[in-house]
């Protein structure tokens, strides 16, 4: 038994090579239940584009498949805003906040997400927004995505945008990001900020303390929040979990080194393929950031980064492979993962949204 900590869910949805997008998707909803079932209190989706190992892009579309699929988990996750219209955003996941009342986070990142090519097809062949664009669209966001909206006064009378009409309760913003430029965002709104440990290490108690020191109260959070995510692959022992990274590894390898990438391999596969000299020192930076081990190891090491943060909630980034005689349509070793840190820390007292 450890010291109390909220445990939530960050899935970007890996896909296997044994798995079509169907097999992905319905093992994703079968985790996000179990999450559920063991008290975790969010169930996120990250957003990526065009990477053939990654099957959560959509933000607002996986989330209503997760909330439809569940009763009581928070859903919601990241939104890359520089692709889209903030209008277009506040619609979307004010409609996710209309099915599923109360349970909805939007959590808004600057970053793209994507390659050159798919950002500007998402963009429809517009330029890429300035740091100015991006902040304006930002605050017409966190206007639009408000119940009363958004007002401009015109001399014929004021026009409102509202993003859902009857809403009477709006989706949670949270700023994402893995800087202090995204902390000082987060502070200055005066709104919750999570840490995206598991794609920067460096850098988080800084960022982190920037936050707390420098927030404003606000209409939306009068005290500081905070959640960090971080990959953790657990295993039955320490061996049986660095095998089980072996093959998200290898794909981070490839995709930081800008190289081609595929699907996630089984964990059989992974066992046959040497890592080139190359990924040496990638392999040796996410070592020291991801937990990996045992469920004592892992559980331990979950709650000295959590203390050593000073943070309450962790967010699980799930991303052990799978083996070969397993369902397509499940992840059994993801889900493996969940169950025993929730007893390392259950999960019992209700927490703020």
């Amino acid at each position: 038994m450890h010291d109390p900590l909220t445990l939530s869910v960050l899935d970007i949805g890996p896909i296997r090579t044994n798995q079509s997008a169907a097999d992905c998707l319905a093992s994703m909803v079968a985790l996000a239940r179990q999450a559920e079932d063991l008290g975790y209190h969010r169930y996120w989706l990250a957003e990526h584009h065009n990477v053939a190992a990654v099957a959560a892009s959509h933000t607002p579309v996986l989330a209503g498949v997760i909330g439809s699929a569940t009763r009581r988990i928070r859903v919601g996750g990241c939104v890359l805003l520089a692709h889209y219209p903030p209008f277009l955003v506040a619609e979307q996941m004010g409609l996710l906040e209309a099915a599923c009342p109360g349970r909805v986070d939007l959590g808004i990142g600057r970053s793209t997400g994507a390659d050159w090519a798919s950002s500007a097809l998402l963009r429809g062949g517009t330029a890429m927004k300035s740091p100015e664009g991006f902040a304006e669209d930002l605050s017409a966001l966190l206007a639009m995505n408000r119940p009363e909206g958004l007002h401009f006064a015109r001399p014929e009378g004021d026009l409102a945008f509202r993003a859902v009409p009857g809403a009477d309760s709006a989706p949670v913003p949270w700023i994402l990001g893995t800087s202090e430029h995204s902390a000082r965002t987060a502070a200055e709104l005066g709104l919750p900020y999570a840490f995206g440990y598991h794609i920067r290490a460096e850098g988080a108690r800084e960022a982190i303390d920037l936050y707390r020191r420098t927030f404003r109260p606000s209409p939306a959070l009068a005290e500081p929040r905070v959640l960090v995510s971080a990959i953790v692959v657990m295993g039955e022992s320490d061996a049986e979990a660095r095998r089980l990274a072996r093959a998200q590894l290898y794909f981070m390898c490839a995709f930081r080194s800008g190289e081609r990438v595929a699907p996630q391999m089984l964990a059989e596969e992974a066992d046959a393929i040497p890592f080139p000299d190359r990924y040496a020192p990638l392999v040796e930076m996410f070592e020291r950031s991801w937990i990996i081990g045992g469920p004592e190891r892992a559980a331990a090491a979950l709650g000295d980064l959590a203390r050593d943060l000073g943070v309450q909630e962790m967010m699980i980034n799930p991303v052990a492979a799978a083996y070969g005689h397993q369902p397509a349509d499940r992840a059994p070793n993801r889900a493996y993962t969940l169950s025993r840190l929730a007893e390392a820390f259950p999960q019992r007292a209700p927490v703020p949204a």
